[in-house]
């Protein structure tokens, strides 16, 4: 059955990108996890952020990646909150292989400043100490991938090399 491939880091780093991309190569199904959310409460992400608040959103987003365990061995891009959380990580190593899209700080700011359905974008000071504290968590992640400068059929090439050793 082989195990699940959880795309994770920070806005902007191209799991949306690099996603589909990899599950294609893969032969494998490919989910958004943000999106399965938005599917099963029938809101947009920014809107449940508005309306119920990130804990409630955090225990959502929990709830739905282990229904994810069910879903055919597939190549899934998560939020990037989602590591941060202990219950999550440990979901991840049990049920597949982690793979960190590292991006640097600058990058991901050009790559997040305009758009409206980033809710933790909209503040620069918030945005650069929310990337470093996150930075601590994606370190623990099985694999990590510099995207800087590279394709996303490079970084496919090198996620899927890496994988070989784990799979």
């Amino acid at each position: 059955m082989g195990k699940h491939v959880y795309l994770v880091g920070f806005m902007g780093s191209g799991k949306s990108t690099i996603g589909p991309l990899l599950a294609r190569e893969m032969d494998r199904p490919f989910y958004d996890l943000d999106e399965l959310i938005e599917q099963e409460r029938k809101m947009r992400i920014s809107e449940i952020f508005e309306s119920k608040g990130e804990p409630f959103f955090r225990e959502l987003e929990s709830h739905i990646l282990v229904q994810s365990q069910h879903l055919t061995t597939c190549v899934m891009a998560l939020g990037g909150g989602a590591f941060v959380s202990e219950f999550n990580r440990e979901f991840m190593l049990k049920h597949g292989i982690s793979v960190w899209l590292k991006i640097p700080l600058q990058l991901a700011k050009e790559r997040c400043k305009n758009l409206p359905h980033r809710p933790l974008a909209k503040d620069p000071e918030q945005f650069e100490s929310l990337f470093h504290l996150r930075e601590m968590y994606y370190r623990l992640a099985d694999i990590h991938i510099e995207v800087q400068w590279k394709s996303p059929e490079a970084i496919c090439a090198e996620i899927e090399d890496k994988l070989t050793a784990l799979l």
